[in-house]
């Protein structure tokens, strides 16, 4: 086709559509060069339910699998996303402050490398499964997370060296002021 029988908006339009394309904006320059700039939907988590997998983005909108690549994102698990109309889950005024606490793991280089499952389970309480080590972190409620987090932080750093990575195999730190191992 010549540049000038190409229909820009026709051509964004149909970029946009692409579920991965967050913003897409094309033009053409002085010199007739046509510019497409595109920001990417990124996942920062993967559903995985029996009825399908999906992958979740910085938003709370679901986003399909790739064929071509599989994004290293920390996989979740939920009874409660599982639901009817799950599709809408991390964007209602409950399922918030999960995907804060998703964001929140994603944005911390320890915390995105440490934690290897993310489960939710029927009462909407959290619990991780680790990378290093064989404990299961019963996290409570998405609420503190960043007090949470940095006494678990502590926790490995001052407790775990001396007393070994498989010391434990559960530690609670949903209470406030207190880690609970056993």
């Amino acid at each position: 086709m010549k540049k000038e029988e190409i229909d820009l908006k026709r051509l964004e339009m149909r970029i946009k559509s692409h579920k991965f394309v967050r913003q897409a904006e094309v033009s053409r320059d002085l010199e007739g060069n046509i510019n497409v700039t595109i920001q990417q939907n990124r996942p920062i988590a993967r559903l995985l339910s029996t009825e399908k997998d999906v992958y979740l983005d910085e938003e709370g909108n679901q986003l399909p699998l790739s064929t071509l690549y599989t994004a290293h994102v920390i996989p979740v698990t939920s009874s409660v996303v599982a639901k009817p109309k799950s599709g809408s889950f991390f964007q209602d005024s409950v399922g918030k402050a999960y995907l804060s606490l998703l964001r929140f793991i994603e944005k911390d280089p320890f915390w995105n490398a440490q934690l290897a499952h993310m489960d939710i389970d029927q009462k909407g309480k959290v619990s991780f499964l680790t990378q290093v080590g064989d404990q299961r972190i019963e996290f409570g409620k998405p609420v503190n997370v960043q007090e949470k987090f940095r006494k678990l932080f502590i926790f490995y750093k001052e407790v775990m060296p001396v007393v070994g990575w498989d010391k434990y195999s559960r530690l609670n730190i949903e209470y406030k002021d207190q880690i609970i191992c056993e």
